[in-house]
């Protein structure tokens, strides 16, 4: 039976890729399912186990093989696969008769088969689909009420999940790692905080399974069991396998948005710009996309970029024509004012001041304008502080591109802390660092003057040096990464 698992999952590799993805099949490595069940499954006699994607039964097996093929149930919308697996637990025990597995093991959609049951157990790796491709695969919707429209149906798996627990029983499933962080996840994330716990966590800064680059995570959830997982922080849990440092900052002081209104602009405002994008206009107003932001630094006219898929040298808004056009004149307006200007992700949270309010930004820059423009030197410092970038790397891991990168919306950035009253004259030291660094007349200088204000801003928040030695080397990197064309995409 292995022979034939293998040859059927090779098969949707080889030459039904669409479908494998369609499907979302893509199965789990045995040292995988062992850890998950080995911290999943119950020691009683009568214990029941439900994989409600279950595939070709790898999760099956390996569970029958501890606790019997009567105590393993599963579901999954693929026959071939489903017959595999029937046929795999009757290798395994032949005295149990096939329309009894047959019974346990069903082609059916595992977030509506279950109603009415629970188990000691669920556990498996159901699929990764988005919005888009869960139209094509089957997959109901009726238990995507009250989460978010993006939520990932494997999220909406685990979603369902702790309504088929027993109470005392255990939910393993694989997840994409972007459940951690991402938006439309955080009703799942505080579903599980109202069932119990995350009593045990896996997760690889690696891809594990073969055919898709997507990273993964396996929250262990007791259900009962406490204190509750905060699901803001769920980044925590796999941070330490990343390299990213913790940092505990307060969660009930003043934030950037007491001092500032942070705001990101969307499709409108990049289609709306490109008819009046020049290079290098004389007397144009430079246009600053996210790659040509670098911390405390500006590096429109010096490195190349690219905005609405056309390269420039020194892109410039024609503000007198876009002004006359009209569409855009008030938006424009409320840019042109002193302010930060926040990429939209990066190695660290790259930020830097405009001044004199002199730039518009691109998609999906985010603009941080101080209510008091005394607080812009010392909203860069706060925004350049290594605790409160690692502090964003924890708290949102998961939701960049890659899993190395800073992620940040104009929410979260509003949602930063400012450092405690203890912290005060560092912080104001802070602020004439990041200034000087911005000013600074070369690289090296500038280099120098930032890991100063990172030290500085590192003592503000009262962190520790691993924080610091975490930040300055991904500094050091991008600013080893900074001769690459730039570019900005709409949101």
């Amino acid at each position: 039976m292995a022979r034939a698992t293998d040859a059927y999952e090779q098969h949707l590799a080889d030459h039904e890729r669409d479908r494998r993805r369609a499907q979302g099949s893509f199965y789990t490595p045995p040292e995988l399912v062992g850890w998950i069940l080995d911290r999943a499954l119950p020691r009683t006699p009568d214990a029941t186990v439900l994989d409600p994607a279950c595939g070709t039964g790898h999760f099956l097996v390996a569970a029958a093989e501890r606790l019997g093929v009567r105590a393993v149930h599963g579901s999954d919308l693929d026959p071939e696969a489903v017959r595999i697996a029937r046929e795999r637990l009757q290798a395994l025990d032949p005295t149990v008769a096939a329309d009894e597995i047959a019974q346990r093991v069903v082609v059916a959609d595992g977030l509506t088969a279950w109603a009415g049951r629970t188990f000691d157990a669920v556990v498996g790796n159901p699929p990764f689909l988005g919005q888009l491709r869960r139209r094509s695969a089957g997959r109901s919707e009726e238990h995507r009420r009250g989460l978010g429209a993006y939520t990932d149906t494997s999220a909406v798996f685990l979603h369902r999940a702790l309504g088929l627990v027993a109470p005392g029983g255990v939910v393993a499933l694989v997840q994409p790692l972007s459940v951690l962080a991402a938006r439309d996840a955080g009703p799942v994330r505080a579903a599980v905080a109202a069932c119990g716990a995350i009593t045990d966590f896996w997760t690889s800064d690696r891809p594990v399974f073969e055919g898709t680059p997507v990273l993964t995570c396996v929250p262990v959830v007791r259900a009962g069991a406490g204190p509750a997982t905060d699901p803001d922080a769920w980044g925590r849990l796999a941070a330490p396998a990343f390299g990213v440092p913790s940092p505990v900052l307060p969660d009930d002081g003043p934030v950037v948005g007491d001092l500032a209104d942070c705001t990101a602009d969307f499709r409108d405002q990049f289609y709306g710009l490109a008819p009046f994008v020049r290079d290098a206009l004389p007397g144009g107003t430079p246009l600053v996309t996210t790659g040509l932001i670098d911390p405390a630094e500006s590096r429109w006219g010096t490195t190349a970029t690219r905005f609405a898929r056309v390269r420039y040298d020194a892109p410039s808004v024609d503000l007198a024509a876009l002004r006359a056009e009209g569409s855009l004149a008030r938006w424009a307006d409320a840019r042109l004012v002193p302010k930060l200007l926040v990429a939209g992700q990066g190695r660290v949270i790259e930020a830097v001041a405009d001044e004199h309010g002199a730039w518009l930004p691109s998609v999906p820059v985010v603009s941080v304008v101080p209510r008091d423009r005394a607080d812009l030197w010392r909203l860069l410092a706060v925004l350049l502080a290594p605790p409160v970038v690692a502090h964003a790397a924890t708290r949102y891991l998961g939701t960049g591109l890659t899993p190395g990168s800073v992620k940040v919306s104009a929410r979260q950035v509003a949602a930063l802390p400012l450092p405690p009253p203890s912290g005060a004259a560092a912080w104001a030291e802070g602020a004439a660092l990041a200034r000087r660094a911005q000013h600074a007349g070369d690289a090296g200088e500038r280099a120098g003057l930032l890991v100063e204000a990172g030290q500085v801003m590192t003592a503000a928040y009262g962190a520790g040096d691993d924080v610091l030695a975490w930040w300055a080397a991904r500094v050091r990197r991008r600013t080893d990464e900074s001769g690459a064309v730039a570019g900005s995409a709409p949101a």
